[in-house]
């Protein structure tokens, strides 16, 4: 062979990946262990970091894979990570991995590890990755491998949007940026529904109230709510649950939070949309109280609710000094809430807040992410609520956009949250047909906004200590309001 023919076949090697070179997946997979424990803690969603100033190795278990797919660059092992916390116990996490050529070209941020036989990247991070995830679920496919069993369930809308193979004239898959708990692909293509694909990372056992609530909404034929698409589950050891859930995507919209936080700055108050946010939360409770039924809230179950805050109340105080001195107001208030008669359980959103919400061109106000709080487990996430939990977190985030804004632009906002809160409020309780001064919503909401502010108070004492005074001065309005009351 002479030296240009040489060249040529050194090219044409260049950034392919020589599958019969690497040891078998699971010795390839034991050897993954220390990189992986390594970059883990440095991932946005994974949320089981050891404590200290900087991220620590972690000792990390392959507990299941599965092959998705092999090309002539990238094979695709979609894997489940074990790892072990001492607060929860055994965390597991959705990992799919990218294998490629030892000399592949990969992001830094995507690269788990290179080896001379092998590069090893988080596979959502790279197209080929992405196309891999998409085709499953575009085709209605599955994987299998040891321990691990992966099955798409894709509704007929999702066929037409992603037209295997998902790589056709024009498509574009990217990653979205900001978020913390998932991970979610955006995938375009000419002609077709844009899809949102959302990966979930940490993996409970049972359901994801994700998927469940808002398939009921699209089965209810919600426009609240972007349409679901498809799903899949995983199935690994004895759990199983969803791996992932697509939806329409709605291009060109911003989140409420950045909305309110411009309106709120330039003193502005579009009343009636709030109004219309409250009454939109109360069609979507509606439909999922039709869709997932209800359960009477008898005084076995308000007491416990009303003991688990009372816990939280006690903790909280016993580390931030300056909650303390609401204790014996809330105190009362919750003794109040327990003599008065509670709304009917259901299925609600569970952490509602204003990133939570678009306002969507030919849909109104939609409602994002019922996956509920991330990190409570998800045997409760899965349980019915008291509806008004997300009337409260609500609040609790117009007042926070007030904050925000007197912070930034030194403006006295209160005047502004407090129209905001009544409008929205006003809304709300006109949309579920509950009486504007009902003595015992007005003590409920006052409860669940109260033990919002005092998880807000925690967090804030642990990450933002100068932001401590917007939960703080939540907690002296509602206790003030105990004492005159």
């Amino acid at each position: 062979m002479d030296a240009s023919a040489a060249a040529s076949a050194t090219d044409a090697a260049r950034g392919r990946l020589d599958l019969t070179s690497l040891p078998a997946p699971e010795t390839l997979l034991d050897r993954l262990r220390a990189p992986l424990g390594a970059w883990l803690p440095t991932r946005r969603w994974f949320a089981h970091r050891p404590a200290g100033p900087a991220p620590q190795p972690l000792d990390v278990e392959v507990e299941a894979w599965a092959g998705l797919r092999v090309q002539a660059d990238v094979a695709v092992l979609w894997t489940v990570l074990a790892v072990d916390d001492h607060r929860v116990g055994r965390a597991r996490y959705q990992v799919p991995l990218a294998l490629l050529a030892p000399d592949a070209e990969v992001a830094e941020d995507a690269l788990v590890t290179r080896t001379d036989e092998v590069a090893v990247a988080d596979a959502l991070a790279l197209p080929a990755g992405r196309d891999a995830v998409l085709a499953l679920l575009a085709e209605g496919s599955g994987a299998l491998g040891p321990g691990l069993r992966l099955l798409a369930d894709p509704a007929p809308m999702v066929r037409s949007a992603l037209a295997a193979p998902p790589t056709g004239p024009g498509a574009s898959s990217r990653v979205l940026s900001g978020e913390q708990s998932n991970t979610s692909l955006i995938h375009e293509q000419p002609g077709r529904t844009p899809v949102i694909l959302k990966v979930f990372r940490l993996l409970g056992d049972g359901e994801n109230p994700d998927v469940i609530l808002q398939s009921a909404l699209t089965s209810a034929g919600s426009p609240h709510v972007p349409a679901v698409l498809g799903s899949a589950q995983i199935s690994f050891g004895e759990r199983r649950t969803h791996a992932l859930v697509a939806q329409e995507f709605l291009p060109g919209v911003e989140d409420a939070w950045r909305t309110m936080l411009r309106e709120a700055a330039a003193g502005r108050l579009d009343e009636a949309a709030l109004r219309e946010l409250g009454t939109v939360l109360a069609r979507v409770h509606a439909d999922l109280a039709l869709a997932l039924g209800t359960v009477p809230t008898g005084d076995t179950e308000a007491r416990r609710m009303l003991a688990q805050m009372r816990g939280r109340l006690t903790d909280v105080a016993s580390s931030v000094p300056t909650v303390a001195a609401h204790v014996e107001a809330l105190g009362t208030l919750l003794h109040r809430a327990a003599e008065v008669p509670w709304p009917a359980m259901q299925r609600i959103h569970g952490d509602l807040h204003l990133g939570q919400v678009l306002a969507a061109p030919g849909h109104g106000w939609v409602l994002l992410d019922f996956e509920g709080e991330p990190l409570r487990p998800l045997a409760e996430r899965l349980r019915e609520d008291c509806p008004l939990r997300d009337v409260a977190g609500m609040l609790r985030s117009l007042d926070y956009a007030a904050a925000v804004t007197a912070r930034e632009h030194g403006t006295d906002a209160s005047g502004w949250a407090h129209a905001a809160r009544e409008a929205f409020l006003d809304g709300y309780l006109t949309g579920a047909g509950i009486p504007p001064q009902d003595p015992a919503t007005r003590v409920l909401l006052a409860a669940f906004e109260a033990d919002k502010a005092v998880y807000e108070a925690l967090y804030e004492s642990r990450n933002r200590p100068d932001w401590i005074d917007i939960p703080l001065a939540a907690l002296t309005r509602i206790s003030g309001t105990v004492r005159e009351g």
